[in-house]
């Protein structure tokens, strides 16, 4: 390719391209979203939320877990649960959607940016280490593209320095780490159902610990 696109060149995806269908559904999910419609109760009391939530909190071998509205919010609350606030510093992933970046600056936090593996795209342990200060309060491992973080360093990792353990989960739904559910080995986890995630339900969130 002589020149690039946005310097006029020619593109190689037109407008023509399409997007994959996704979420997948059949005449089962049509059915109970019927159902949900027909009870006339659609937010945090519906008939099928808390149900839900206990079904995967279980399935991810955690102990407790709460829907919200999306996983930017999941991380906000997670940080803010821990009591993560001004002036903090918290280490994320150099290599991830702004989001998780983004959540520390809602809670007036200081996100540390931190190098990535690359044959994971996840957070280089060896550079987390790194990084941490006096000021270093939480790190946010995101499990990225289906790729998971060595799970039992970090933890020794984190407890060694005191710090908060916040896993980003939005791209593990059902995934394992020797037996043991991801988004049970932090403080506490979030998780996205945004509707290009491996579980949507459109858009949603969940923590869970």
């Amino acid at each position: 390719m002589a020149k690039l696109a946005v310097l006029g060149g020619k593109p190689l995806a037109g407008k023509s391209r399409k997007w994959a269908k996704w979420p997948i559904s059949d005449a089962e999910d049509v059915k109970l979203v019927s159902k949900i419609t027909a009870s006339n109760r659609w937010s945090f009391d519906g008939p099928v939320e808390w149900e839900f939530a206990e079904k995967f909190t279980a399935y991810q071998t955690a102990k407790y877990g709460l829907c919200c509205a999306n996983g930017t919010v999941g991380i906000q609350l997670a940080l803010e649960a821990l009591g993560v606030g001004a002036y903090d510093e918290v280490i994320v992933p150099g290599m991830t959607w702004q989001a998780t970046a983004a959540a520390c600056v809602d809670v007036n936090a200081i996100p540390v940016l931190v190098d990535v593996e690359p044959d994971t795209w996840n957070l280089d342990l060896d550079k987390v280490e790194a990084a941490i200060t006096p000021k270093t309060k939480a790190v946010i491992v995101v499990h990225l593209y289906g790729c998971m973080t060595d799970l039992d360093r970090l933890q020794k990792l984190c407890k060694k320095h005191g710090l908060f353990l916040i896993e980003d989960c939005a791209h593990q739904h059902g995934s394992f780490w020797k037996g043991k559910g991801v988004g049970s080995f932090g403080d506490i986890s979030s998780w996205s159902f945004q509707e290009s995630k491996v579980l949507s339900s459109g858009e949603g969130g969940f923590n869970m610990c």
